[in-house]
């Protein structure tokens, strides 16, 4: 299996396209790409996800910001397709720590093939527009929960490249081995060499004014913001 490290990076001049959800991980690798690519691009996916409109609205700033080239695609069909991030007649489970979101087994959350449809979708973007790596967002704290979040589904995706495409993008993730705690405690100082502050993240799967604070993608984020001992730079960004 692909080890992950950076010098496997084929070659660091060329360009990437990173998809990015303004989430922890992604944002984390969309800044590690642009300190290691020279050209880099931004995929943003709508499928039809209740938080698109705040991930939207940071994703253009941040590409703003990092004068970077911003690609959208909708995928409106997938709103049949069943999960709570998708359904608004569906709550989205709320926890009080990441130990009660370890231990349910239920993925509530799931959406059916989702990183697998992103990547092969991205392959195609990438492949046409002569992309040599795809940088997604993927941490070993949440892999054996979403097994997209694996270095196995980096490496599986990258074989299915060597057949599904003629120019064999590499699939890349700067955080695969990586937990939440890590991942934040590199992004800040990220954050600060390129004059972005905390509003820009997004790890929420409610669109609601602020993180709503309880689903698991916000409790792994206020988990990693107390390890770190950062609640006051980032306290006022939920709502509980």
């Amino acid at each position: 299996m692909q080890e992950l490290r950076s010098d496997l990076i084929k070659n660091r001049s060329q360009k990437a396209l990173v998809l990015c959800s303004s989430g922890l991980d992604s944002v984390y690798n969309l800044l590690m790409a642009k300190k290691e690519f020279k050209n880099v691009a931004v995929l943003f996916f709508d499928y039809g996800q209740k938080a698109a409109p705040q991930e939207y609205i940071r994703v253009k700033k941040l590409c703003s910001r990092l004068d970077l080239e911003l690609i959208r695609v909708d995928l409106p069909w997938y709103k049949d397709l069943g999960s709570s991030l998708l359904d608004h007649k569906l709550k989205v489970t709320n926890y009080k720590s990441t130990t009660d979101a370890d231990k349910d087994t239920k993925v509530n959350e799931w959406v059916p093939n989702r990183n697998g449809v992103f990547v092969s979708v991205a392959g195609a973007i990438a492949e046409s527009g002569r992309f040599g790596t795809i940088v997604i967002g993927i941490n070993k704290e949440e892999a054996s929960r979403y097994p997209d979040n694996s270095p196995e589904f980096l490496d599986r995706s990258n074989k299915l490249f060597e057949v599904s495409t003629l120019e064999h993008p590499e699939l890349y993730s700067f955080s695969a081995l990586m937990d939440k705690q890590q991942i934040l405690n590199s992004l800040v100082p990220l954050m600060r060499e390129n004059g972005l502050t905390p509003d820009l993240v997004w790890s929420c799967y409610e669109s609601f004014e602020k993180m709503c604070g309880s689903c698991e993608s916000c409790v792994r984020l206020k988990g990693a913001v107390h390890k770190n001992g950062m609640e006051n730079e980032w306290k006022g960004l939920f709502l509980k």
